[in-house]
């Protein structure tokens, strides 16, 4: 069914915008009417043609956050937990949805409901929103007569992630905050500060020392045209990058070099095992089985090395491997995590056992983030203090020179 953007204004004259599904533009004015809101401007909604057309592009400029997705989740779990028929649900559900994106999918899903389309079916044409997990979890829920018990855990699981995600960004916000202070700082020295001072020594004929004649060079570039020179070079050095990170070897490469830097390869992956196995203890518990959670975690995880290892360990438990030997050569997993996989394997109870780890690493990944945050605290007040020195000295060694050649 077709989707009308509306400008309209209700009884009291106020502008609204908004959308509505109907057959026609005819019945969409009527809809409106029904409403009491009268129709200033009407047009269909191009965002699916725009999706179909413009698939890279649609998923910036039709962004739906995943916050929206858990919550939309949990109301329709919530909802068919107590008995709503699916299409009422949805009907409520879009009522109250304020996110104009996922209101529209939302529209077409019930559509395709109400013609008889299952919800996962109906689910997967939205992949921007409803990425592949949603639809097997659902798939798995409507075979077995609980998919408001898999709504719920897709919540669960959406709403874990962003609260370790939270965390991540919590904790980084403050050096981040040091680190653009810095920048302002030594911007504002280097382009106000320094080419004032070397008016100064130019009047004054003074012989200059090399930390000074180093920073005034510097500062010509801050202070100048020169500085296009850096600008042009990042911006087509950031550009070169992300073409090169976008092939399969680039990004390998990449990533391998990320998850071999100190500090920060450690705590990438912690976070990589710990969304790998929040996802696959959800898709588990749900009844999924194992190689297809796995081919789907494989695809969550959005990392080539951890998906290779995935890869790897799917094509060794076709051949009847344990799924610890599966995993014996990964470059992800650790000595720990086998250990409690081997426990879960040997007790039959792998689906507990990987949430189980899952509840571990989370918590390891918010101690190694505030481990992260304190040495980068530090350090930043470290550099700014060593950089306003070397500037003090720039500044002072000369006056010092012209001092004592005065005095002489």
């Amino acid at each position: 069914m077709p989707i009308f953007k509306y400008t309209a204004f209700n009884r009291k004259g106020k502008e609204e915008k908004g959308i509505v599904d109907a057959q026609n533009a005819a019945q969409a004015r009527r809809l409106l009417k029904q409403k009491a809101l009268y129709v200033k401007a009407l047009s269909e909604d191009t965002e699916k043609k725009d999706r179909e057309l413009f698939p890279f592009l649609a998923k910036i400029l039709y962004r739906v956050p995943r916050r929206d997705v858990g919550f939309f989740a949990r109301q329709l779990g919530t909802l068919l937990d107590a008995g709503l028929p699916l299409d009422k649900s949805l009907a409520n559900i879009i009522e109250q949805t304020e996110n104009q994106y996922l209101k529209k999918a939302l529209i077409e899903i019930r559509s395709d409901v109400i013609e008889g389309t299952k919800l996962s079916e109906s689910m997967e044409r939205h992949p921007a929103i409803f990425p592949q997990l949603y639809h097997n979890l659902v798939s798995v829920g409507e075979r077995t007569g609980t998919y408001e018990q898999s709504l719920i855990r897709l919540a669960e699981l959406e709403e874990a992630n962003q609260a370790m995600k939270s965390k991540v960004t919590a904790a980084l916000f403050y050096p981040l905050i040091m680190l653009i202070f810095l920048g302002a700082i030594m911007v504002f020295l280097l382009a106000v500060v320094m080419p004032q001072i070397q008016q100064m020594f130019a009047q004054m004929n003074a012989e200059l020392p090399l930390i000074t004649r180093v920073v005034l060079a510097v500062s010509d570039v801050f202070s100048s045209w020169k500085i296009l020179i850096p600008i042009v070079v990042g911006v087509g050095g950031g550009f070169l990058f992300k073409r090169w990170q976008a092939t399969p070897d680039g990004r390998m490469t990449w990533e391998k070099l990320m998850l071999r830097t100190p500090v920060i390869g450690n705590l990438i992956q912690k976070v990589l095992l710990a969304r790998f196995s929040r996802n696959l203890g959800v898709m588990l518990q749900s009844r999924v089985q194992l190689l297809n959670a796995l081919v789907v975690v494989g695809k969550v995880v959005d990392n080539s090395v951890f998906e290779r290892d995935i890869q790897t360990a799917i094509e060794r438990l076709k051949e009847g491997t344990k799924i610890t030997d599966a995993f014996r050569d990964s470059q992800i997993m650790n000595l720990m995590i086998l250990g409690m996989l081997s426990a879960g394997e040997a007790s039959d109870r792998i689906p507990e056992m990987v949430l189980k780890i899952a509840d571990v690493l989370e918590d390891d990944v918010d101690a190694a983030v505030q481990k992260m945050s304190s040495l980068l605290e530090p350090l930043m007040i470290v550099a700014l203090g060593f950089m306003i020195i070397v500037i003090m000295a720039a500044i002072l060694m000369p006056m010092y020179n012209l001092t004592t050649q005065i005095q002489m």
